[in-house]
């Protein structure tokens, strides 16, 4: 037997699989990663800007800067340490703690407290400088109509300033195809009804029952992927001066950094995200056992199906006896109400998909996705979310990994279960490798 730590919130699940059943562990690739502190590599992004001109020779003391962080679901890229060099910088140039605003990007999520900003900015630049959060249904100015006819309404505030900055993560997305730049636009402050509308691009265009569109995908870059290519759009539109992206290591610290122009520097980290998390199996498994990486990626239900889940789906056999199970301790329950509402009000997923297409909101797709993986295959989650939230599904609830394993062989009626385990599978974004 192999004996498995995964992590769970804060702590741990332990658990144990028979070695012979065991196809694949999925880690990230063995990338050599620079020495050096989180600061310091940030500061030599900083100090050597991708096809851009250095600070110095763009931004003025005169000048008022708005820069655009992650809300506390995306703390994990660890913005603070790009914080404190960017505004150390913008300082010695002359422009005060007084002319810059932070904005705290949540798109549709929640308004966050006190503590929660501190954990995204640090205390010190928390102390010193202005944090607002975004909010997505007040405040919003026009910019421009995407090539899609979506009017592409912004926070107001922000476009006040004369200089715009980025500080967030790059990372696999199940709709962008990958988080950071852009992002922090569009969803990050964009109108409540822009974001809708450029994510309801998630279904295909043939109506219901056609399911999603097969250009949106984790990892899916290109313009194909429209929701993509719009908030590429977004983000020019918004004329973001300056990205500071990073890219993290399998040890939760950065291992990469890039700054200067949005599309260059995001590019880089996309490259570096591809080599370090892409991962490529050789066989496709009856059972994958995927996991959200602890606090605070594995915060809510919600973040879990868009990125662990997701992830692990490339290693699994598509088979609807085949089986997932997600380690995720969701310590806030599901995440979102409109998730909640359509487990509590519908019992399967096309009437889900009907009602989605019509009323499109993130929290609906995400919700969609979930049960919809709870019809096509055995989805077991082990969380702190009580059985009774599924009632309406065919998802199933454990509270241990062990207990899921025994529910696994159950419900496939299957002695041994060939089986793919992704420690990192938040980030870790799985395919079958072509022969």
């Amino acid at each position: 037997m192999a004996d498995f730590k995964f992590k769970y919130g804060d702590g741990e699940q332990c658990f144990s699989y028979p070695d012979e059943d065991i196809i694949a562990v999925v880690e990230p690739a063995k990338v050599e990663i620079p020495a050096g502190t989180e600061e310091e590599k940030a500061l030599y992004a900083l100090e050597h800007p991708m096809d851009c001109p250095p600070l110095e020779e763009t931004v003025t003391a005169e000048d008022t800067c708005v820069i655009l962080v992650p809300d506390t679901t995306r703390q994990w890229s660890h913005p603070a340490a790009m914080l404190k060099v960017l505004v150390a910088k913008l300082n010695k140039i002359g422009v005060p703690d007084e002319h810059i605003l932070i904005v705290s990007a949540v798109g549709t999520h929640k308004k966050q407290t006190p503590a929660e900003h501190i954990s995204i900015v640090g205390e010190d630049i928390y102390k010193r400088i202005k944090v607002v959060d975004h909010d997505c249904d007040s405040n919003l100015v026009k910019v421009g109509t995407s090539f899609r006819g979506n009017d592409i309404w912004v926070n107001a505030t922000v476009m006040q300033y004369t200089k715009k900055f980025i500080c967030a993560g790059t990372v696999f997305h199940f709709l962008a195809g990958f988080g950071g730049s852009r992002k922090y636009v569009l969803p990050g402050i964009a109108g409540r009804d822009t974001i809708m509308n450029n994510h309801s691009e998630y279904f295909a265009p043939g109506g219901v029952g056609s399911g999603r569109n097969l250009h949106v995908n984790p990892g899916a870059y290109s313009d194909d992927n429209p929701i993509n290519r719009e908030m590429f759009e977004a983000m020019d539109m918004v004329g973001i001066d300056f990205n500071m992206t990073s890219v993290m290591g399998p040890d939760k610290q950065i291992a990469f950094c890039y700054a200067g122009d949005p599309h260059t520097s995001h590019a880089a980290a996309v490259e570096k995200c591809r080599m370090l998390d892409g991962a490529e199996v050789d066989e496709l498994a009856d059972m994958v056992i995927t996991c959200g990486m602890g606090f605070p990626k594995d915060i809510n239900l919600y973040q879990t199906t868009a990125k662990p889940m997701i992830n692990a789906l490339g290693a699994k056999k598509e088979d609807p006896n085949s089986v997932m199970i997600v380690v995720s301790k969701c310590q806030e329950g599901i995440g979102n109400p409109d998730t909640v509402m359509m487990l509590n009000d519908f019992d399967n997923a096309y009437d889900r998909e009907v009602y989605t297409r019509a009323n499109y909101t993130i929290g609906l797709n995400v919700a969609y996705m979930l049960t919809a993986f709870g019809e096509q295959f055995h989805t077991i989650v082990v969380s702190s979310i009580p059985a009774d939230a599924f009632k309406k599904s065919k998802i199933h609830a454990c509270s241990t990994v062990t207990e899921a394993i025994e529910l696994a062989h159950k419900l496939t009626g299957k002695e041994h279960l060939s089986c793919t385990l992704l420690p990192y599978g938040a980030n870790t974004c799985t395919s079958l490798k072509q022969k």
